[in-house]
């Protein structure tokens, strides 16, 4: 990890994924991130089953949207569980939740409740929709919230087509990464200032977000239509099926400029003076047929040969990659864009590192999602609990 949070403590009450995403990019940059979970259980999505989050000990989803942390089992219904985490705040920098309202005023978790125990806390706050507004106390996850009600799905449904699904958690990686920043931001101004804050943000809001650009141009029309690789506005800014099946991303937004070089590394010099795409006014013109002709010459080579055939083009290109290809791609292991995981039998994985990095160093090793509870008793004795104190509450079921 990193080294900038240092000395920064973080006391999450947050459960599934945006929220606690917060906690693992401010865990990457060297805050001890305490996650408080129910003493029987944990954190819900522990028990989540879906086509990422894996069987058996090792849980995919948990571990990005916890790595890093230490886990404290409580049970905030309980008088004594309250007050252990009241006790645990006083001490903190930075309280992170994703309770709706009623919830946290039941726990007595509301900023004004943390206020009066820690003036200067930094308290970040996750909703589905915001905190006004007739479905501000609706729940959200990120496909509704964030793919669906932000525009995305639509942008990106075919005409008389279905709203495609959406891949992994994109709502909620985006939107904890960007509560992370908040955060910190407000840490920065209570470093100079002496006042703390309240940050929040929404699954709504990252979707509207994402898609800022469509979202102002819809104030002067309707949306653009659908857009596929068959209707490119730029052929060059398209993909291409190669010979083996795989495909390739071209991205050459100055068309012009690196129509000739591209001509020349596909093996194409003959289409750099073809009247018919001779420039992109033409080419877009005429793109049905710049696009067979293109799809037919990358359907010639493999995959390899054409990462190979490009290796020099000056524009803008890159391979399509699975997941499982990027975990080997050398490009991602040498900038530490995927970065060796410590599980708690001392064998490792390869995890995405949240994108920011310090000093021009890589962020190194990390340690693993905690076991439910795992550091209770280690947490409440560095916070000056006595053996007796947390022995008296264990049997009153307020802690694991």
């Amino acid at each position: 990890m990193y080294d900038v949070l240092a000395g920064i403590r973080v006391i999450e009450v947050a459960e599934w994924t945006f929220v606690p995403i917060a906690g693992t990019v401010l865990a990457d940059w060297g805050a001890d991130v305490i996650k408080i979970e129910h003493r029987e259980g944990g954190d819900p999505q522990r028990g989540l089953m879906s086509s990422i989050a894996g069987t058996g000990p090792f849980h995919a989803i948990m571990e990005a949207a916890n790595r890093g942390k230490r886990s404290v089992g409580i049970d905030l219904s309980t008088p004594g569980g309250r007050e252990t985490l009241y006790h645990l705040l006083k001490d903190a920098d930075v309280f992170l939740t994703s309770l709706r309202t009623r919830a946290r005023q039941k726990l007595g978790i509301e900023p004004q409740d943390i206020q009066k125990i820690n003036p200067k806390i930094v308290y970040g706050r996750g909703t589905g929709y915001g905190l006004r507004g007739p479905d501000a106390e609706k729940g959200g996850y990120d496909w509704p919230s964030t793919w669906c009600r932000g525009g995305i799905a639509d942008r990106m449904t075919p005409p008389g087509g279905e709203p495609p699904s959406m891949p992994g958690s994109v709502g909620d990686i985006n939107g904890g990464t960007q509560l992370a920043g908040a955060v910190a931001a407000a840490l920065l101004r209570r470093e100079r200032t002496g006042k703390g804050a309240i940050v929040d943000n929404s699954l709504y809001s990252v979707g509207a977000w994402i898609m800022c650009q469509s979202i102002a141009a819809a104030n002067f029309g309707p949306a653009r239509e659908y857009t596929s690789r068959k209707n490119p506005l730029n052929p060059i800014v398209n993909t291409y099926p190669t010979k083996d099946g795989r495909w390739i991303c071209l991205c050459l937004l100055q068309a012009d400029a690196w129509w000739a070089d591209f001509c020349t590394h596909i093996g194409r010099k003959d289409l750099i003076e073809d009247p018919r795409f001779i420039n992109m006014k033409v080419r877009n013109e005429n793109r049905d047929a710049c696009i067979a002709e293109l799809e037919e010459t990358f359907k010639q080579k493999t995959f390899d040969e054409w990462r190979r055939a490009l290796d020099t083009m000056e524009g803008v290109w890159a391979p399509v990659l699975s997941t499982s290809e990027v975990i080997e791609d050398e490009q991602a292991l040498v900038n530490g864009i995927v970065t060796p995981v410590t599980l708690n039998d001392n064998t490792t994985y390869l995890a995405a590192a949240s994108p920011g990095q310090f000093d021009e160093e890589l962020i190194g090793e990390l340690q693993c999602c905690p076991e439910p509870g795992q550091h209770t008793e280690e947490v409440l004795l560095e916070s000056g609990l006595e053996w007796d104190e947390i022995v008296a509450l264990k049997d009153a079921g307020a802690i694991a």
